[in-house]
């Protein structure tokens, strides 16, 4: 009876301390690409030794695989567990979130700067990021037009129109383009945000007519 327990507590230990290494491996990865990012500096943020560091990952890549696996992780937790009564509150909440995300934005940037250069790079970002975040929201959508709350549209097509909204979005505010709102004094609201892109995917730009 003993041995299992010690085995789960192990494992636990383990997962810890796997979070811990990949934590500082996002933070050196976004500051400083993927490139020029060093095991060495990962592990001494990570308050362990180089050494050790290779006990829990083979190597750079192996690392970039666990920040992208964990980035898609969080995302798509965060759309399962949205709960709405109709498709605008979903929708709403599910871009809020994803705006108020510095930390989202400033991993989707390195990974939008460094694909290009580096082929491995860019495989694992759109095998262990990009897809599985593009399929939990067209399974999010399936479900929402199979409960009568959203119009039958094609799924996929819905799923990456809001992903490419929001990584759009996600560049922009790390360009700095939204650090302020619209009248450029008041602090960013990623809820307004979320609320106004809402209404322009649902209403568009024309104007009302007449008795609407």
């Amino acid at each position: 009876m003993l041995a299992p327990q010690a085995q789960t507590r192990r494992e636990r230990r383990i997962a810890e301390r796997q979070a811990q290494i990949l934590e500082a491996a996002a933070i050196e990865f976004s500051q400083k690409g993927y490139g020029r990012a060093t095991t060495r500096e990962i592990a001494a943020r990570a308050d362990l030794s180089e050494g050790t560091l290779y006990n829990y990952f083979n190597n750079k890549q192996d690392l970039l695989s666990g920040v992208a696996r964990t980035f898609a992780d969080d995302i798509t937790q965060k759309i399962a567990a949205i709960e709405a009564d109709n498709i605008e509150d979903m929708m709403t909440q599910l871009l809020t979130d994803r705006f108020s995300s510095g930390r989202e934005r400033r991993l989707f940037m390195l990974f939008l700067y460094e694909a290009p250069l580096n082929p491995d790079v860019q495989r694992i970002y759109v095998q262990e990021a990009l897809y599985r975040i593009i399929d939990a929201t067209e399974e999010r959508f399936r479900q929402l037009i199979a409960s009568g709350a959203m119009r039958p549209v094609d799924p996929a097509t819905a799923a990456q129109a809001i992903s490419a909204t929001i990584m759009g979005f996600g560049a922009l505010f790390e360009l700095g383009r939204h650090a302020r709102s619209k009248n450029g004094k008041e602090p960013f609201s990623a809820q307004t945000m979320g609320q106004e892109v809402t209404d322009l995917f649902f209403n568009g730009m024309r104007p009302a007519q007449d008795g609407n």
